[in-house]
């Protein structure tokens, strides 16, 4: 298998474990679709294509985000947002999140859907860099996890 991968528009998610995420383009994409204006957007068809490529990946980042959230323990604070932002990111990946507001504002959003879950997946990583331990615990979930074997 190769080293280089893209990420293509899955709707259905099946490519979202063979893929590594590749940060920095996706990063890039959505600096550059952060930075168009009205007039400075382009052709149509290239923004429809800016869409379907961090669609993909947020669908990806999502996947990645929910296997690593689920290794917290559940008195985690940290676990408590990251429910939060996955949340907020199904349901701005849903048909139902998908609203009328024009070509642009849809790849500014779906920009800032990648971003944000980018932020998650940054602070989780952060924090988080011992795979099951979690510096957050709330302070009556501390007795608790000291119980635990």
């Amino acid at each position: 298998m190769s080293d280089h991968y893209s990420v293509v528009h899955d709707p259905e998610g099946r490519l979202g474990h063979e893929l590594p995420l590749d940060r920095e383009p996706h990063r890039r994409l959505a600096a550059l679709a952060m930075s168009w204006t009205p007039q400075s957007v382009p052709p149509a068809a290239d923004v429809t294509l800016t869409v379907l490529e961090l669609t993909g990946h947020a669908r990806l980042l999502r996947e990645e985000l929910a296997g690593r959230a689920d290794r917290l323990p559940t008195a985690c604070d940290l676990r408590q947002l990251l429910a939060y932002t996955l949340a907020e990111a199904e349901r701005a990946l849903s048909p139902a999140g998908s609203s009328p507001c024009g070509v642009l504002a849809h790849a500014q959003n779906r920009a800032r859907l990648v971003q944000g879950l980018y932020a998650a997946l940054g602070q989780l990583e952060t924090e988080q860099p011992v795979r099951g331990a979690c510096s957050h615990l709330r302070p009556d979930a501390r007795a608790d996890e000291d119980r635990l074997p």
